[in-house]
């Protein structure tokens, strides 16, 4: 009776591991996060020529930067990635007056598993057309 017991008992571990290797294999490991990293995303931004120059030639003063690293669905223009896009903003004030100003940006969109870069732009734009959030760290509202 005592080994009948223990065979059931060994049967009933080795479903269960089965079942979890079978779900791990199925769902994969549920991390979501993807292969890019948010400053891999930056760096391939950075990069493009017409980035490092836009960068290099308009951006002065770091205290009035700030870069924003989000993971959104798609590009603008409809681009997406099985791990996510990451949306990467480089923002700088023209200036550190109190009121609102034009700001400096750098907007690309890198894939989260492959790191390609699907595109970049430049902005000399109002500063209101953005979220209040992404000024709050250069203490322009």
């Amino acid at each position: 009776m005592e080994k009948s017991k223990a065979i059931i008992f060994a049967a009933l571990v080795v479903v269960v591991c089965a079942g979890i290797v079978g779900a791990y294999v199925l769902y994969g490991s549920g991390s979501d996060s993807p292969s890019i990293s948010e400053s891999d995303a930056l760096d391939v931004v950075l990069s493009n020529p017409n980035a490092s120059e836009y960068y290099s030639s308009y951006f002065l003063v770091e205290d009035w930067r700030v870069t924003v690293t989000t993971l959104v669905g798609a590009s603008p223009n409809g681009n997406t990635s099985e791990e996510g896009v990451w949306k990467v903003e480089i923002m700088e004030r023209s200036c550190a007056c109190s009121n609102i100003k034009p700001l400096l940006v750098i907007e690309g969109y890198v894939s989260g598993s492959t790191g390609e870069l699907f595109e970049v732009s430049t902005k000399y734009i109002s500063e209101s057309e953005y979220d209040k959030e992404t000024c709050s760290s250069t203490v322009c509202h």
